[in-house]
This record gives C-alpha cells, structure tokens and sequence, in this order.
C-alpha cells in the first residue's frame, strides 16, 4: 500500500445542487430534473439506430432495439468521453508506445496531463506486454466467447471508429489500429499481474526467509444485506473500489444500457465493454481485493552451456524461443528473443535468470485473457441464480472476492477465479521446482471448491480486504477447510471490515438512504479511546501551561471521537497531531495507536510523545494559517479540475504488518493504515502546501436497492466525473457530491432519466 496522509468524513452541512436543498446530516440522492431546460424525446428502439441520452451528470444511457446496436452507440460515447485515454489503453495493448512516441518517458509532450509521466519507459512496457502476449490470447480467445458478444465487441469498436471519422479533429496521430481482441487485453494490461508472482517469491528463497505470500492490492469495500435487515425486504448491496483516481487517467467509466437482452448499469474499466461491476434488473455485483494465488513461479535448473535446454524428471526438453522486434520512434529496433517453459499445459515466460537457473511464471490468465468479459456478460443476462450460477461456474474472473445481492434475495461471495489446485505439501510462497511434474497443477478450483457463501445465516455478507474467515465475528469460512491455494490469512482483518460489521450486524429496516449513510461512513473504530488518553496526560501535568489558544485546541483535541467529518474541527486537530506524532516517532507509533486502539496503558515516554505532538500540531496550524479555527475540510480538499471542494473521510497510517484480532478483542497487528469505511487519502496542494488534495481512496461508490414490487434503486459518484476533458462541465462535476456525502440516482428506470437528461443523440450504425 501507499503511505497514506488521514482524510476525512463527508460533509454534513446544508449544500445545494441544482435547485435541491439538501437538509443537514441528510446523506442521500440528488433528485431528477432539476437542471433541465426542456423534455427529451423517449428513445427510438429501431433496429439499425441507437439512440445517446446523456443524464445531467454527462453518464451516456444507450437505447436500442439490437444489442449490438448498443454496444454501437456505447464505443461512440466512450470515445466521446475517453478517446484519448482509450486509444492509449489499446496502443498499449499493442506493445506500440515506443513505435509512436520512442524511448523513454510518455510525457506530457507526447499525450495529454492525464496520461503523461505514468510510463517511465516505453520500450519497457512493449517489452513486457509483449513477453507475456495478451493480445495473442485475447485474439484467440474471440472465438471462444459467446457469439452476441464477439458481435457486440465488432460494434463497440465500429462506434468507437465512428466518432473519430466524425471528428477527425479529436483524433490523436499516434492512434493505434482498432481491433475487438483489444477490449479484452486492457485489463490485463493495465493489472499485469502475472509479473508480480516471481519477484519476492525469488526474493524470499534467497533470503532463507518464506515472505514470499500472494498477490493482490488491498483496497475496496464490498457488502449485501439481506430481507431481514431492510425495511421492506429487499436485498441491498454496496461497493466502492478504492485507489488512486488518476491511473492513466480517471480508471472507471460509467454507462447504462437497454439493447435487445441486456439491461445493464456498469462500472468498467474505459475501453473494455465489460459487465465489471453494476447492476441488472436482477443481480448486482461489486468486488474487493483480496489475497490469492493465480499462478507459481517455476525455478528451471538449465543444461551447461545451453540456457534453452533442460529436463523434466530425466527427459530432455527445450525452451520455446520467440523473437521479437519493437518499432522504436526515431532509433533502431529493439530486438530479441522471449524464452518459454510449457509449464501446467500454459506457455510461461522465463522472467529472470539467476546463474544456470531460469525463473518462469506460469498462470491460468496468461492463455485465458478476455475470456472473463464472457463470464460477465453472462451473469448481466442473468435472471435467475439458476442463471447465475451457471455463468459463474465458469470460474473465470477475476480473482478477488466477488459479492452479489439479488433481486430474488440472493446473497452470495465467492473467490471465482481461476485458481489452479496444487499437490499437497508444496510451498506456494517460493519457487516451484520445475524440474519434474510433481509441482505441476492437478487442475483448476470448481465453482463447488472455491471458497463461496449462499445465503448465510447472518443474512449480511461484508469482505473489506479481508481473509474470508474474518467476515463475520465468529468464522463462517475457515482456513483449515481449504487448501493454501484458497489464500486465507488467518486473522487477517482491516479497520474497514470492523467498522463495517459494526454497521451490518446490528442493521434492522435498513433503507436505501441508510445504505449511502454506510457507503459514506468516516468512523475510524476505536480512536475514541483517545479522549481518555488525552485526559490522563493533562491530569498528570504533561500540558502545564497551554496559552489560550493551545488550551482551546487541547479542548477540541479530547473531543476527537473518531469520526473525520468534513465540518469536524476536532478532525482536523486530530489529523494534525497524528502528522506530528507520525514525524517524530514514526517507527515506535505502530505499538503507540494498538495501546490506545486496545484500551492499554502507555508508558510514561509514550504519553510524553503524545504530550508533545499535540502541541506541535496547534504550532503547526498556527504557522500555516495564523488561527486554529478551521475545519477539517479547510485543510482536504478535493480539486482536480477548476474548483476545490472540502471533503470528510481519511486514513491515518500506521505501518506494522497486518491488523489481527487478539482473543480479547483488542488489536494485535495492523496493516498500513487505519481507515473508515470512506477511505481518503490526500497530498500537498501544488497551489497551496497548506492544504491537501485528494488523490486516492475512494474513487466510485455506489449502492444498489432491490424493492420488492417496485423500481429498484441505483445510486452511485464517479470521481471525478465521467469525462476525461477538462473543459468539459462533466470533468470534475461529481466531485460536489462527493463533498456533500451524497450518491446521485443513476436513473435506472426511463421515466426517471426523461426528467433528468441533458441531450438525445441517434445514431444510425453504420
């Protein structure tokens, strides 16, 4: 993880959008049409046209008769929104950055400031792309997705080609050539996650100390309750993926759509056309990161004097070699040769070589790229868990932890990734010996073996980067029912998760303004215990003599009760004295939070840190803004585009290794940071170091209502908006919401989008 700054809780102050006032403390919607000037005409549902409704917030509502019509208009509308950003998503798909822009950095000379600076090394990246060939496999794995959907990705990429023959002057020179394979690739791309699997495994061997562990980022919050637990019995679920917003550009797109059988609200990655997260009329699904093992790392022991050459339990066998030659702008090719091991049936990149040993990475997803985009699209035609089901037994998405709610009531989590199932007794967080088939795979995780719940008991589901027997306060899922592949962690638990079965466990007549008040959630759990810390420290003489301005800000400092509101100004005095406390003792405030966190006495040298701290973050205040009087959203903000909102939620990092619960329910360990369920994170504002921007956490919330005998709900933010023009209204629109703690309706149902739309386009596919 980053180091992350704290941040803070949304607002809770009266605020208004468009003619809406919203009432103080009230988290909820922004109510349709109050910004439109005149009716929009239904949509044309014509074989041959599509038919763009773009809803006041910029997101693109595709109608049409055909589905491929849909998709038609849906390429358009994305190349309306993210041309640039897509077309560099698929010229680096194509291992053709140093083709069109040479050696060295992408900077902002070559692409726009959204996508400048995060390539270091573009001969690098084709490298690399190229080594591990996903556009081969996406290539080849067109075939063998559902025949509507090969049609729909053929469409996408026509409306994407459409808009730019439309606007030639929107057309980048360095636009690559379009294909469908290239929608299924940019995940990959953009992941690259099979290059994580060998580097601390190698690492770990040779340190003769086993770290080596699972892949995957720890970010996100996913959760579904049940009838039970709302107000009409209905199922409602939320998600919100978390990260840094710009990664090549804003990393999610929204979209609507209504075509032949699809009847879809998605949340994707731009470019893909894929079902990643949202909603249909009947399931709904988001994903949060978590631990896993989608492929091994293979240590080879080569021939003398032939690198390429080797044995398998005494046969001889010989590497694959590949040439490859990469078109670099204004020098030489780079030229070379990729050696491959056929390890588990999978052609495997050898990665590095240390010596006579060669080192290969071997997983599922290096032959089976795009064909979760198939799985996916399966489960958005889904209409029962029947339906559902069978989609997802395919087991082939992406692997972290999926969490679904139905409108029939389903609840369910899974791990449906494709997952390889190992020998017994094999270390999978070192190197493999690929020097005999007693390391290779026995076959792949089924639907029935994963690590999956349907319906619980507890009528709530909630995976916050959690190991999946730390879901509930008492194990559901556990450890010793599985095997290593399934990557439990024992124990494993972030603030989140704790935060968020609080809320969960004890919901009853939830509504769907009580979910957005969850999704928006900026209680950090146990920072109250640091009232009383503060408490013993001035009984004991630790602050003697405070002047009335350190008094008040001591005052304000006790009355911190872990929730980092937007308005808060004992927020903010906390959020400065947690800097001050992390500059001065950074390696001890590891032990220092778990004491107060678990209610344990600190040493007399701990109080006196604590002492002092506090007293440089009213100095610090002070000396950047001469007066204390200031809010926790004075200081975070949100500002990306022409304006700067203030903004509640935060994280406070801590360091150590990994949150754990003690038997006594105390915390023993913790990961890097401490966060609620609205996970911020901020850096210095160039403009003015005083305050802080936000750059990451939360990044696309959203909540989805299934009601019995009516409409369902949808809500949701994008940050910062669904455009990637920053001349566009629709650029950093979505940002106001967020600083109010609100969710905007995505105008599921027509009638609702009619009132709310800001303009109708109808293409003719063509």
């Amino acid at each position: 993880m980053k180091v992350w700054s704290d941040c803070a809780r949304g607002a809770r102050r009266a605020a208004q959008l468009g003619a809406l006032a919203f009432a103080i403390i009230a988290l909820g919607t922004v109510a349709p049409g109050s910004l439109v000037a005149a009716p929009v005409p239904a949509p044309l549902e014509v074989a041959g046209k599509v038919t763009i409704i773009r809803d006041r917030w910029g997101m693109a509502h595709l109608y049409a008769a055909r589905e491929a019509d849909g998709f038609y208009g849906l390429g358009y509308a994305t190349a309306q929104d993210r041309l640039e950003q897509v077309l560099f998503f698929y010229l680096a798909a194509r291992g053709e950055l140093a083709a069109k822009f040479g050696p060295g950095p992408v900077g902002a000379d070559k692409v726009g400031p959204a996508l400048a600076g995060r390539i270091p090394d573009a001969v690098g990246f084709d490298r690399l792309v190229r080594q591990y060939r996903y556009l081969e496999s996406a290539r080849a794995n067109l075939a063998r997705l559902p025949i509507q959907y090969r049609r729909d990705l053929e469409a996408y990429v026509s409306g994407f080609n459409r808009y730019m023959v439309d606007h030639p002057e929107r057309r980048p020179a360095w636009a690559p050539v379009l294909e469908p394979a290239l929608p299924l690739a940019v995940v990959s791309v953009l992941l690259h996650e099979d290059a994580q699997v060998c580097p601390a495994k190698i690492a770990a061997a040779a340190a003769a100390a086993p770290k080596g562990g699972p892949v995957g980022a720890q970010g996100s919050n996913g959760w579904v309750v049940g009838p039970s637990r709302t107000a009409d019995g209905g199922v409602i679920l939320g998600s919100d993926s978390h990260g840094d917003w710009n990664t090549l550009g804003t990393l999610f797109y929204a979209w609507r759509m209504k075509a032949g059988d699809i009847d879809f609200q998605a949340f994707e990655p731009p470019g893909t056309a894929r079902f990643f997260f949202g909603h249909s009329p009947s399931f709904a699904w988001g994903w949060t990161e978590g631990s896993r093992y989608p492929g091994d790392c293979y240590r080879i022991r080569t021939e003398p004097g032939d690198p390429t050459a080797y044995q398998v339990d005494g046969q001889q066998r010989r590497m694959v070699q590949i040439p490859y030659s990469i078109e670099v702008r204004g020098s030489a090719p780079a030229t070379g040769v990729f050696d491959y091991v056929r390890q588990n049936g999978v052609l495997s990149p050898v990665v590095t070589r240390v010596g006579a040993d060669a080192f290969a990475v071997s997983s599922v997803g290096l032959e089976d790229v795009g064909l979760d985009q198939g799985e996916l699209y399966n489960m958005a035609r889904a209409k029962t868990f029947t339906e559902l089901k069978q989609a997802l037994s395919a087991m082939q998405l992406y692997p972290a932890n999926l969490i679904v709610g139905g409108h029939d009531g389903t609840l369910l989590y899974i791990r449906g990734g494709r997952i390889p199932l190992r020998p017994a007794g094999l270390n999978l967080d070192l190197p493999l010996d690929g020097n005999t088939r007693r390391t290779e795979w026995t076959g792949l995780t089924s639907f029935d073996q994963s690590a999956h719940l349907v319906n619980p008991a507890q009528q709530y589901i909630v995976n916050d980067n959690t190991s999946p027997d730390m879901m509930y306060p008492e194990p559901v899922l556990k450890a010793s029912d599985y095997p290593q592949s399934a990557a439990f962690d024992p124990g494993q638990i972030t603030s989140r998760q704790v935060r968020n079965m609080e809320l969960l466990a004890h919901a009853r007549g939830l509504t769907d303004q009580d979910a957005i008040r969850i999704a928006m959630d900026e209680k950090v759990p146990g920072f109250e215990h640091w009232a009383a810390v503060f408490e013993t420290i001035q009984r004991e003489g630790l602050w003697p003599h405070p002047d009335a301005s350190q008094a008040a800000f001591l005052t304000g400092l006790r009355g911190f009760d872990g929730v980092i509101a937007r308005d808060s100004t004992p927020a903010l005095y906390f959020s400065a004295f947690f800097d001050a406390l992390q500059k001065a003792h950074g390696e001890a405030l590891h032990d220092l939070v778990l004491a107060v966190t678990s209610g344990r006495p600190l040493t007399a040298a701990q109080e006196g840190w604590v002492a002092e701290a506090a007293l440089a973050a009213h100095d610090s205040l002070m000396s950047a803004f001469g007066r204390i009087d200031l809010t926790y959203g004075d200081v975070h903000r949100l500002a990306v585009g022409r304006q700067s909102w203030p903004v509640g939620g935060g994280s406070f990092h801590i360091g150590g290794d990994r949150l754990s619960l003690a038997q006594d329910g105390g915390w023993e360990h913790d990961s890097e940071v401490l966060a609620p369920m609205r996970a911020m994170a901020f850096r210095p504002d160039p403009a003015d170091p005083r305050r802080v921007d936000w750059y990451c956490c939360q990044r696309a919330p959203f909540v989805v209502a299934f009601h019995p005998g009516r409409p369902l709900g949808s809500y949701s933010q994008l940050l910062p908006g669904v455009s990637m023009d920053p001349t566009s209204p629709h650029f950093d629109d979505q940002l106001r919401l967020a600083s109010e703690g609100v969710m905007r309706s995505d105008d599921f149902q027509l009638s609702d989008l009619l009132n709310d739309a800001e303009s109708s386009l109808v293409l003719e596919v063509r």
